[in-house]
């Protein structure tokens, strides 16, 4: 394989690719703005660890059906629902900016990603062989860290100009591109590909991929929605730097996604998650005796490209194990384990925050160690054996 195979995408391919460029850049614009936008309400760690959370949990509640769902009524309606209840609530969170409003806003948010991600997921799928999946879900992954580099960027240089309300609600203009990208993408599922038979047997072939995602997801709530002010708190790192760091991180991403698909050709898919994700384990337990914001700063970035660059590899090994018609319900059920597990982290992190800037780091550290560990114990066999699902 090479990067000739980035070429032979198709139209819609191309299309989902430009929507994730779009999404991230817009959803990072929101994601590193929130929790200043919150602060400046006079909101500490604890209440804005609560918004956070009661969003992850509402999405984590509506991924127990969503999945099954958008294979009912389609991954192209399921994913325009899914952005138009994101639209709805960014608005609601916008306009009345009040605790309770922010959480009904969150909450919305909230159901829509659990309808739009997975089906999502297995729009992008379709398009696609398995020979070259890998390839096509680490390019739509690359142009979305991208995307998301340029949103961090303009989320930590508008607020010299703008005040965190402003700032945030760029993205009222931003998510409506992406429902007009997927006007033009045409559904991939057919009608007999409708039903799913989730049986017992099916549970718990994904339940080998859940439990891992949720040990990170855990640990990943605990330390990383609190980053910005952390480094802004014991540093007194601006806006700006941070968003400078931040988006260099995203680019570096970036352009490793393009490569990885490579690599994975040569280590096989697990034995890259493993390695990638099992070292960053190490340096997040490293963070907090940083003793300068750049040494921090140098730590947190190769963690987090090490951490996250292997996730199309993930994907695209998962839903080669599973059929057409599984991998919606698939996808659902894995972000379910990873956002129900990421927002009680998000609790457990706004608290532990509140008195410490050591323990969350460590916490996570030991998470993300035995997740690992977890994974290589359920996949080490798995390529050399052929896992695949019969359909595949």
């Amino acid at each position: 394989m090479s990067l000739q195979n980035y070429r032979d995408f198709s139209r819609d391919a191309w299309l989902l690719v430009a929507y994730s460029f779009i999404s991230w850049l817009g959803g990072n614009i929101a994601w590193f703005i929130f929790p200043f936008y919150l602060k400046s309400l006079g909101f500490d760690y604890t209440n804005i660890g609560i918004v956070f959370s009661l969003s992850t949990l509402a999405q984590a509640s509506v991924l127990l059906f969503s999945g099954p769902l958008g294979t009912r009524i389609g991954y192209k309606r399921a994913v325009l629902l899914g952005v138009s209840l994101m639209f709805l609530g960014r608005l609601i969170q916008v306009l009345y900016p009040t605790i309770v409003m922010l959480t009904l806003g969150g909450v919305l948010i909230g159901i829509g990603l659990a309808f739009e991600s997975p089906s999502y997921m297995a729009l992008l799928s379709g398009e696609v062989s398995d020979e070259k999946r890998h390839y096509l879900f680490s390019l739509s992954s690359a142009m979305g860290t991208i995307g998301s580099a340029v949103g961090l960027l303009l989320a930590g240089f508008l607020p010299r100009y703008l005040g965190y309300r402003e700032v945030f609600a760029l993205v009222l203009l931003i998510i409506p591109i992406r429902f007009v990208l997927v006007l033009f993408v045409k559904s991939v599922l057919a009608n007999t590909e409708k039903r799913l038979n989730l049986n017992k047997k099916l549970l718990l072939r994904i339940g080998r991929f859940a439990l891992p995602s949720a040990l990170i997801g855990l640990g990943a709530g605990v330390t990383i929605p609190y980053m910005g002010l952390y480094f802004n708190q014991r540093f007194g790192t601006s806006l700006e730097s941070i968003g400078w760091l931040f988006a260099l991180q995203q680019f570096i991403m970036g352009l490793g996604m393009f490569i990885l698909p490579m690599i994975a050709d040569r280590l096989g898919s697990v034995k890259t998650v493993v390695s990638f994700n099992g070292s960053a384990s190490f340096l997040i337990a490293a963070m907090p005796f940083s003793p300068t914001f750049m040494v921090a700063a140098f730590i947190y970035t190769v963690r987090t490209i090490l951490m996250n660059i292997v996730n199309p590899i993930w994907n695209s090994f998962m839903m080669s194990s599973f059929s057409k018609e599984e991998r919606s319900t698939v996808m659902a059920l894995n972000n379910l384990s990873w956002t129900a597990t990421f927002g009680i982290g998000q609790y457990i992190g706004g608290r532990l925050f509140d008195f410490s800037l050591t323990w969350p780091f460590l916490i996570t550290a030991f998470l993300y160690a035995i997740s690992m560990l977890v994974f290589w114990g359920f996949f080490r066999d798995a390529e050399t054996k052929g896992y695949k699902s019969p359909s595949a």
